[in-house]
């Protein structure tokens, strides 16, 4: 029996012109709800912008954003693993320290409100942010942001590197740098999250399964990327997508027929349910 469904977003069910079939979704989230089946978004990105994916039935799903790093079960707040003021900064000195300027294209600070990048970002960077992110606000300088400045409680760093940057070799450079407290994960598109070392999806999902009383194997997650391995490795029911690294379809314990831009996600739940 299946009680609950996590699903990442970009790469995932979203197309790479991060759009979804609604139609088809909304059909399929019916016959969940009959079921008494418990969807769950699960993003690297922020949950103002996942509410936003899912305005239909937004209060009537969970989200699991940030990596983990922010829990809600519709809109109330279940969970926040907070990074302090102090490291992020210590990870945006560490970044400045190990890689030269053009390694880096994009450096971006995320809360519970909302992401926050420097003033100087170029117009095609900040439209590539606001395509994950949402809000975003730009700021004078990362290098002196304060959360009593901006009013909001820290999560994660991003970093976004260069095309033709090894996204494998920065990211294991940065996790022998990094103070045990803090994790880096590959979130794909060229770009390294980093935030408390005890947040992942898989502890989100541990969230709703103590909420509903759902255990590992009444789970199925769909993933892609690094970022999603917590939660694909967590039961034989994961579904690692047709469009993902060999090294993701390894860990995972399916494979879907369909890709991301096939509506391989909604395709596979229809065969599950």
């Amino acid at each position: 029996m299946i009680k609950l469904i996590a699903v990442d977003m970009d790469g995932t069910l979203l197309n790479d012109n991060h759009l979804y079939n609604k139609e088809k979704f909304l059909a399929l989230f019916k016959t969940m709800q009959q079921k008494n089946i418990k969807f769950v978004a699960a993003s690297g990105s922020q949950y103002q912008r996942l509410r936003h994916k899912f305005s239909e039935v937004a209060d009537q799903i969970g989200y699991i954003s940030q990596n983990g790093a922010i829990v809600h079960n519709a809109s109330d707040m279940m969970q926040i693993a907070e990074i302090t003021e102090d490291q992020v900064h210590q990870i945006l000195d560490l970044i400045a320290k190990i890689f030269p300027k053009d390694f880096v294209l994009n450096e971006l600070v995320s809360g519970l409100g909302g992401t926050y990048v420097n003033q100087s970002i170029d117009p095609l960077g900040f439209k590539f942010v606001k395509q994950y992110f949402r809000p975003v606000f730009k700021v004078p300088s990362l290098a002196k942001i304060s959360a009593a400045t901006v009013g909001d409680n820290f999560t994660k760093v991003s970093v976004s590197f260069a095309q033709g940057v090894n996204l494998d070799e920065v990211t294991e450079k940065i996790r022998q740098n990094l103070p045990e407290q803090l994790k880096v994960e590959n979130s794909g598109f060229n770009t390294d999250l980093i935030g408390s070392g005890i947040a992942n999806k898989r502890s989100g999902i541990k969230v709703f399964q103590k909420l509903f009383n759902i255990s590992d194997d009444e789970v199925v997650a769909f993933g892609d990327n690094e970022n999603d391995l917590s939660m694909l490795t967590m039961n034989a029911n994961s579904y690692a997508m047709k469009n993902s690294a060999e090294k993701i379809k390894k860990a995972a314990g399916h494979v879907t027929k369909w890709d991301n831009n096939h509506d391989g996600v909604l395709k596979t739940i229809e065969e599950i349910i």
